[in-house]
């Protein structure tokens, strides 16, 4: 991911979304995703629909889900409250991420994708480039209530590497439970039923990008939200 961020520095975040969620499935085949809707700047001006991605992590026991939006914060400083305020300066869009994630049961998360590095977590990743933040903390700095000027370094210290999500000696619910318990408490309620499109994604794991699945008309009309729906299967 660093090296596609550093090589193609004109890159949005729909575009590092697709390559994460490309790349994610090469090396791995137990994640599965599926393309809702193409990304459309119309669209998104018009709707809101830009969240990247409705994320599920199957075990044995358990099941989590996520409702993910992405920012790109490269610079060390870039009017960042105002950023998470989008669009406009009127905090729309996680506001609507923050409502979904409320009437379904997701835990809203950010994923930023950055060339900053950060010594938080002891394994070192040469090529990570994504750190994912609880959405209430990620509000806390979009009403300014850390500040009206917030640099990139301080919005790190308040996210976990992207990797740490499936390597931490808490466990998976215990990582969540620990580290994104604000949003944690309040959003999930015990566990959110496997719905039939994620069940369908996690048979279907020999399928490169969701080929053999298909979203039902209702279903695709309520994820029109999202980029990407995925599941990564941890009952191995």
């Amino acid at each position: 991911m660093r090296k596609f961020l550093e090589n193609v520095d004109s890159a949005k975040e729909e575009s590092i979304t697709d390559y994460l969620v490309w790349k994610w499935r090469e090396i791995d085949k137990r994640f599965n995703y599926l393309r809702v809707t193409p990304f459309s700047r119309d669209r998104e001006r018009v709707t809101g629909a830009d969240f990247e991605l409705e994320l599920w992590l199957v075990g044995r026991t358990f099941h989590l889900s996520f409702a993910v939006q992405a920012k790109k914060f490269i610079k060390r400083s870039d009017s960042y409250v105002r950023r998470l305020r989008y669009p406009n300066n009127t905090k729309a869009q996680m506001n609507k991420l923050l409502a979904y994630s409320r009437q379904n049961g997701r835990l809203p998360l950010y994923f930023i994708y950055t060339l900053s590095s950060s010594t938080i977590c002891p394994l070192s990743v040469a090529d990570g480039a994504i750190y994912v933040a609880d959405a209430l903390v990620m509000e806390e700095f979009a009403d300014g209530k850390r500040g009206k000027r917030v640099s990139l370094d301080k919005l790190l210290k308040e996210a976990k590497p992207f990797h740490c999500m499936f390597c931490c000696l808490l466990g998976t619910q215990g990582y969540f439970e620990e580290y994104f318990h604000r949003a944690y408490n309040i959003y999930i309620e015990g566990e959110a039923e496997l719905p039939s499109y994620a069940r369908r994604l996690l048979d279907s794991s020999k399928n490169q990008d969701g080929q053999g699945v298909s979203l039902e008309p209702e279903e695709r009309v309520r994820l029109r939200a999202f980029r990407f729906v995925a599941v990564y299967d941890m009952r191995e």
